[in-house]
């Protein structure tokens, strides 16, 4: 029975896919918020190019290859900080916040970074402006999945997402966001087969980069230049309902982090060969509302 309904799900998704193309003209609401290259102090150095993007509050966490995390000010459009998160050498292709704090002391809510390599582990980090500290490791043990993951949290919900490859199609699955408190020994948390709650899958996605969920809807960036187009796609995670999403070709820049603030859909992008350049936009989500097939 699951085996047919996962068939007829993703040929309703195809389905869909096919009348819900993304649309250059969207390009046209695109706001731009800042280079961060701009608000950067002379000198400071940026190791990895771009990637996972979260906000809190006034603050973006800009993510970086290899553990580099680059803090700015949204309100006043400036610089923070910036410093290497503990533990995590990986790709960082997406970042999330929860809902749990490590202690009363802590300053935002838990930090989710996808490592995406070899382990696909998220590293769970207690963050302050001026650091973080590594708390938990999730991983999954399935071996459906095939290459690189990602995780995304959905702090309403308190859901995490496995944003995986199975066979030749992108899916999402969802699990009950893990608590510090189910940690093993080592501070792990190891998922499977039987711990999924449920799964869609995600769409026609060449190129998967980051992912963030808001309401019912999971916004997914596609693509790199130099190999293929650019865009953001968005799927309904309940009925796997496809959007038309936003085509980025005119940019020439590639699609990394999303996430979403006062009533605001936010992507960060990467400048090949410049890392200091990370290029942000804003779109209203009302305006992406007006998206529909």
């Amino acid at each position: 029975m699951k085996s047919i309904c996962s068939l007829l799900c993703a040929l309703t998704l195809l389905t869909t896919a096919a009348l819900a193309q993304p649309t250059a003209d969207a390009l046209k609401d695109l706001e731009l918020v800042a280079n961060v290259a701009d608000l950067l102090p002379e000198g400071q150095s940026i190791e990895g190019t771009t990637q996972g993007f979260a906000i809190w509050g006034r603050y973006g966490f800009s993510m970086h290859d290899k553990g580099q995390c680059v803090i700015i000010d949204l309100r006043r459009n400036r610089f923070v900080n910036s410093f290497i998160i503990e533990g995590n050498t990986g790709h960082c292709n997406n970042a999330s916040f929860g809902t749990e704090r490590a202690s009363k002391e802590s300053q935002f809510p838990l930090l989710y970074v996808t490592e995406c390599r070899g382990e696909r582990a998220c590293y769970v980090n207690d963050i302050t402006l001026d650091g973080a500290t590594l708390v938990q490791k999730i991983f999954y043990d399935g071996e459906e999945i095939t290459g690189p993951c990602d995780w995304v949290v959905d702090a309403k919900n308190q859901r995490i997402y496995l944003y995986c490859t199975i066979g030749n199609l992108r899916w999402l699955k969802w699990f009950r966001l893990p608590r510090l408190a189910d940690s093993d020994s080592r501070g792990e948390v190891h998922l499977t087969t039987k711990d999924a709650l449920g799964g869609i899958p995600a769409g026609e996605i060449a190129i998967p980069q980051g992912s963030h969920i808001c309401g019912d809807w999971v916004y997914l960036p596609d693509g790199v230049p130099t190999r293929t187009s650019t865009r953001l796609h968005i799927t309904n995670i309940r009925s796997a309902e496809r959007r038309a999403g936003l085509l980025f070709d005119s940019l020439g820049i590639e699609p990394e982090g999303v996430a979403t603030r006062r009533g605001y859909l936010y992507i960060s992008f990467h400048t090949p060969r410049k890392n200091r350049d990370n290029i942000i936009y804003r779109i209203r989500l009302n305006r992406l509302d007006s998206y529909r097939r």
